[in-house]
């Protein structure tokens, strides 16, 4: 087996994808691996999968978009620069295949990716991201899933 060297975290900038970067940092760390941070900023007006079309955004919202995306992966690593090496990037494109792409340049050994694990209608048709990538990424995909909360009160 080959060993861990590269590490993608895609992240949608959610609670569940700062979830995930911990989690890959923690294992980044003892394997001496790169951390590559990527957000990919889809078309606000289309859709990706196989019913995929898009709408162009004003130039304006785009760079505001990109600016803020930018801002938060830089954040993010900087909590983990002391010890690891970390990239951050911000694509452009339907998500799965920019996630599949950056895997593919950076040499990804790893992805780990956040999920909600919310599930219905959307996730039965189309699957969510998560699903989609792992099922079509060439190297092992590592579902991070964020805490549900129950309702109940701990003991």
């Amino acid at each position: 087996m080959k060993p861990t060297t590269h590490i993608l975290v895609p992240t949608d900038l959610s609670s569940a994808s700062m979830d995930a970067i911990e989690y890959a940092a923690a294992l980044a760390g003892p394997l001496g691996a790169r951390l590559h941070l990527v957000h990919v900023l889809e078309d606000p007006h289309g859709r990706s999968g196989p019913y995929a079309f898009s709408v162009p955004d004003r130039p304006d919202r785009h760079e505001q978009l990109y600016q803020h995306a930018r801002t938060a992966l830089s954040r993010a690593a900087a909590k983990y620069r002391d010890d690891l090496i970390v990239t951050v990037e911000v694509r452009e494109g339907p998500v799965t295949e920019a996630i599949l792409n950056a895997a593919v340049d950076y040499g990804a050994d790893l992805i780990v990716m956040g999920t909600q694990g919310r599930g219905g209608l959307k996730d039965l048709l189309v699957g969510s991201t998560t699903d989609q990538v792992n099922r079509l990424a060439r190297c092992p995909v590592l579902a991070v899933r964020q805490p549900r909360d129950t309702g109940r009160a701990a003991a």
